[in-house]
């Protein structure tokens, strides 16, 4: 059994299209999208549907910004208020996909398979504890019980954007990093092959080249730069370093932004200066 193992595409059209020429190599018995397919980026609703042409078996699981872009339409969200700016990206996301919005809301969170015989897998975009609750190298080994839940022989993670192999009590973790935005200063597009032999998984992520001016140069050409609002200029930062600034952005700004005590647009100029 061959299974492929993407995440993180977050719209990136050329990062997935190379990817899935390396894949379509490899010949996997199935391709599965563990979360995060959408938004943070400019072409998701392409994406989907690149994914659906070319793999029209793929399994698609929800991820962090998977749920993110469904909450645009359970509640009003005013845009003309101060912290819209905060959620106006994903806005444009769920425009962008339109009908599509009622497909990824079927999506599930997780593959659970428990019948092969030294080869039980978990699949999920974080952990047991949600799909904003990842495993990184910095994830204390006391933290890994609950994370993991009942244990299985391979759990397989993603939602860092970092690449990461650990062993735990017999089950081997692997993270499968990012395709379209790798935060590990590797601008590669990034993805998980596991393969069971009978007896137990081996695991590899693999690293493929793409055309990264043009995924820059999609964010301009899409209208999700100049539409969806300030913070797709870090998300566009991200791209072209290879690295985290809407996090460390969030750490800094998101309380004040909250209070009303500086708009996100003031916010995220005063972050890229120090940058």
């Amino acid at each position: 059994m061959k299974i492929a193992v993407l995440s993180d595409i977050h719209g990136n059209v050329p990062a997935l299209e190379a990817v899935l020429e390396d894949v379509a190599r490899w010949r996997p018995d199935e391709l599965i999208v563990n979360g995060d397919l959408v938004n943070r980026g400019p072409y998701s609703l392409a994406c989907l549907h690149l994914l659906q042409r070319s793999f029209p078996a793929s399994r698609f699981l929800r991820g962090n910004h998977e749920d993110f872009v469904l909450s645009c339409d359970e509640k009003h969200y005013d845009p003309e208020h101060s912290t819209f700016d905060l959620r106006r990206f994903a806005h444009w996301t769920h425009a962008q996909l339109g009908a599509a919005v009622a497909e990824v809301r079927d999506w599930d969170n997780h593959i659970d398979l428990t019948d092969l015989d030294g080869g039980a897998l978990h699949i999920t975009h974080g952990s047991r504890l949600g799909s904003r609750d990842g495993i990184s190298a910095r994830t204390a080994e006391a933290d890994l019980p609950a994370k993991l839940g009942e244990r299985r022989d391979l759990f397989i993670t993603s939602h860092t954007h970092k690449p990461l192999w650990r062993l735990f009590e017999g089950t081997l973790v692997v993270n499968t990093g990012s395709v379209g935005a790798p935060f590990d200063e590797d601008h590669r597009a990034c993805y998980g092959r596991f393969t069971f032999d009978g007896r137990r998984w081996q695991a590899e992520v693999v690293r493929v080249d793409y055309d990264h001016p043009r995924a820059a140069h999609d964010f301009v050409a899409s209208g999700f730069l100049d539409q969806g609002g300030p913070l797709t200029r870090l998300m566009l930062e991200e791209l072209r370093h290879a690295r985290m600034f809407v996090g460390p952005w969030m750490k800094l700004y998101h309380e004040a932004v909250l209070a009303g005590e500086i708009s996100v647009e003031h916010a995220v100029n005063e972050f890229l200066k120090r940058c």
